[in-house]
C-alpha cells in the first residue's frame, strides 16, 4: 500500500511548482493598483501550494523507499522539498505581518530559489545529472564548458578495431535506457552504465546470459508488446530502432563480452551492414534503401486473435510505425506443432514477419499452417524441416528473407524457390548445402538472391599476431 501511494509523487509534485510560483507572481502583480483584487488571492494560493508541497513530501518519502534513486542526489531533493514546504507555510502564516510585507520581495524571491532547486534536483532524479544540457548543440557546449555527452563522445573511424561493447552497446543503452537505469535511479535497482552493473543484473537477477538470447531478460522484455507493462523501455519513452535490437541481439548471441573488438565476433549478412552504419559515428545511418514489406493497405489486424496467440506464449508486435503489420516470434514456444501454428489464421492477413527459430516443429506442422499472403521475412532455423516443407512457400509472392540456418533443407529444396521473384536474402549454412559446387548451381538458378552459406575464411594479415611454435622433430 505504502509503495502504490509512493508512485503519486510524480501526479502531486508539479502542483506546489506551479501554485507557489503563481502566487509569488500574483503577490508581485498586486503591488500595482490595476491588479489590487489579486492581493486578496494570494493567501489561499499560498495555503494550496504549501498542502500540495506537503502532500509531495509524504509520497516523495514513500517513493524514496523503493531504493531505486542514487542517496546523494535523493538527499538534494528530499530536503529541499521539505524547505519548500516549511518556507510556504511560514509565508503563508506570517503572509500579513510587518516583516514579511516589508521584505515581501526577499520572501517571494527565496520560495523561487528553494522551489527551482528541489525541482531540478527532481529533474535529476529521473532525467540524470545532465538533463537540462543534454541536448544542447555545439559550439554552445564549448562556449559554456560542458563536455560532450557519453552518448556522442565517440567516434568511431574503424569499427571493426574498436571494441564491440563500447562502439555497439554503451551508446544505445546511454540513449535508451540510462534515464531509468543508470547512477542518478535504478528501477528494479538494476544499473546499466557499466560493465559489472550489467553483468550483476537487477533484483530479479541476471538481464544477460551469454550466447543465450531467448533466456536474457533484457531481450525478452525489448520483444514484449508495447502496451505490456514489462516492456523496456517504457512505452512513452524513446524506443529502440529494429537495427538497435538486432545489433544487441547479435552481441549477447556472440557471446555478451565487454573486452573483444568488433572484427572479433561472428558477423552475419544482416549484421554487417548496421555495424558499417557506425563506421563514423553512433549516430550515423546508412542511406535508405526501398522498403521490403509489402505496399499494399493493411486493415487493423483482429484483437482476439493477437489475444490468443499472445495467450498461447507467442509475442506479437507491430512492425515499425505501421502498426497494421505484425510480426509474430514463436521464441517462448520451443515445443509448437500443428495447432499453435494455426493460431496464424487470424491475424493471416496482417502477418509479414515469422519467427520460428529453434521451434521443434517439421515438414507436416508447417503444411498445417495457414496461407499467409502477406509474409515477407520468416525465420526457419533450428527447425526439423527439411526441402519438402519449403514447397509451401513456393507460390509465394512477397517472401523477400529466409533463415534455414541449422535445418535438413538441401540445394533441391532452395531451388524449388526460383519462382519466388521477390526473394533476396537466404540464409543457409549448416545445412545439407554441398559446398560451392551447390552455392553456384544455386546462384544461377537464384541470381538475384544473395545466399549465405558460410564457411568463411579470415585472412591472415602482416600486421597480425602470429603464434609460432618448434615443428616437431623428425623420428630418427
Amino acid at each position: 500500500m505504502l509503495s502504490f501511494l509512493g508512485h503519486f509523487h510524480p501526479l502531486l509534485v508539479h502542483l506546489p511548482i506551479g501554485i507557489l510560483l503563481l502566487g509569488v507572481l500574483f503577490a508581485r502583480l498586486g503591488r500595482w493598483e490595476r491588479f489590487a483584487h489579486l492581493r486578496a488571492v494570494v493567501p489561499i494560493t499560498l495555503l494550496l501550494g504549501t498542502f500540495s508541497a506537503i502532500l509531495s513530501c509524504f509520497t516523495g518519502y514513500l517513493l524514496s523507499l523503493s531504493g531505486e534513486y542514487d542517496v546523494t542526489v535523493l538527499d538534494q531533493h528530499r530536503y529541499l522539498g521539505i524547505a519548500v514546504a516549511v518556507w510556504g507555510s511560514l509565508m503563508w502564516i506570517f503572509n500579513r505581518s510587518a516583516l514579511v510585507q516589508k521584505r515581501a520581495w526577499l520572501f517571494q524571491l527565496l520560495l523561487v530559489v528553494l522551489v527551482s532547486a528541489a525541482g531540478h534536483w527532481g529533474g535529476s532524479l529521473t532525467h540524470g545529472s545532465d538533463y537540462l544540457v543534454q541536448e544542447l548543440p555545439e559550439p554552445y557546449r564549448s562556449w559554456l564548458g560542458v563536455p560532450a555527452s557519453a552518448a556522442k563522445v565517440q567516434k568511431f573511424d574503424n569499427i571493426p578495431e574498436a571494441n564491440a561493447y563500447a562502439a555497439v552497446v554503451a551508446p544505445l543503452l546511454q540513449e535508451k535506457c540510462i534515464n531509468c537505469h543508470g547512477a542518478t535511479k535504478q528501477k528494479g535497482k538494476l544499473r546499466l552504465d557499466n560493465p559489472e552493473f550489467i553483468q550483476k543484473g537487477g533484483k530479479n537477477g541476471q538481464i544477460i546470459i551469454a550466447g543465450k538470447v531467448a533466456d536474457s531478460e533484457l531481450m525478452r522484455r525489448l520483444l514484449l508488446p508495447k502496451s505490456d507493462d514489462e516492456h523496456m523501455p517504457p512505452k512513452e519513452k524513446n524506443q529502440l530502432t529494429e537495427a538497435e535490437v538486432k545489433l544487441l541481439h547479435w552481441w549477447i548471441e556472440t557471446g555478451a563480452a565487454f573486452d573483444k573488438k568488433v572484427k572479433d565476433l561472428p558477423q552475419t549478412a544482416e549484421v554487417s551492414p548496421l555495424l558499417a552504419a557506425l563506421q563514423n559515428g553512433i549516430n550515423t545511418a546508412p542511406a535508405p534503401e526501398p522498403s521490403i514489406w509489402p505496399t499494399v493497405e493493411f486493415g487493423q489486424p483482429d484483437a482476439k486473435a493477437i489475444a490468443v496467440l499472445k495467450a498461447a506464449g507467442a509475442v506479437v508486435l507491430p512492425l515499425g510505425q505501421n502498426e497494421n503489420m505484425l510480426s509474430v516470434n514463436f521464441i517462448n514456444l520451443p515445443n509448437a506443432g500443428a495447432k499453435e501454428l494455426a493460431l496464424l489464421k487470424g491475424v493471416a492477413q496482417n502477418l509479414v514477419s515469422l519467427r520460428l527459430s529453434g521451434v521443434a516443429l517439421g515438414d507436416q506442422e508447417l503444411k498445417a499452417m495457414v496461407e499467409l499472403p502477406y509474409l515477407t521475412k520468416l525465420f526457419l532455423d533450428g527447425t526439423k524441416i527439411t526441402d519438402a516443407g519449403l514447397e509451401k512457400f513456393a507460390a509465394a509472392k512477397y517472401l523477400n528473407y529466409l533463415n534455414v540456418v541449422n535445418t535438413q533443407v538441401s540445394r533441391a529444396g532452395l531451388e524449388k524457390l526460383k519462382a519466388v521473384s521477390s526473394l533476396r536474402e537466404v540464409y543457409a549454412y549448416q545445412t545439407n548445402l554441398k559446398g560451392q559446387e551447390d552455392w553456384r548451381a544455386l546462384k544461377k538458378i537464384l541470381p538475384k538472391v544473395t545466399i549465405d552459406t558460410g564457411g568463411y575464411q579470415v585472412v591472415t594479415l602482416p600486421t597480425d599476431t602470429v603464434l609460432v611454435t618448434e615443428a616437431p622433430a623428425k623420428p630418427k
